[in-house]
C-alpha cells in the first residue's frame, strides 16, 4: 500500500524544521565530545620512570643483591 497523496516538496519543506534541530543536536555532541577530548588530554600525567634508568651509550652492570 502507497500513500494516497505524496507530495515530498511539501513534505521537505514540513521536515525542514524538525531535521536542522537534529544537525543542531549532533553539532553540539560533536563539540562536546572534542571537548572532553581536550579535557582528558590536558589532564593526562606524565608517565613515570623506571625504577634503572638506562642512558644510551653508557655500559651498566647488573649487579646481584
Amino acid at each position: 500500500m502507497s500513500p494516497p497523496d505524496t507530495n515530498t516538496k511539501k513534505q521537505a519543506k514540513q521536515h525542514k524544521p524538525a531535521l536542522g534541530g537534529m544537525w543542531l543536536g549532533l553539532g553540539f555532541v560533536a563539540l562536546l565530545f572534542v571537548g572532553y577530548i581536550i579535557y582528558e588530554i590536558a589532564q593526562g600525567e606524565d608517565p613515570e620512570g623506571a625504577d634503572t634508568q638506562i642512558q644510551p651509550g653508557v655500559d651498566t652492570e647488573v649487579v646481584p643483591d
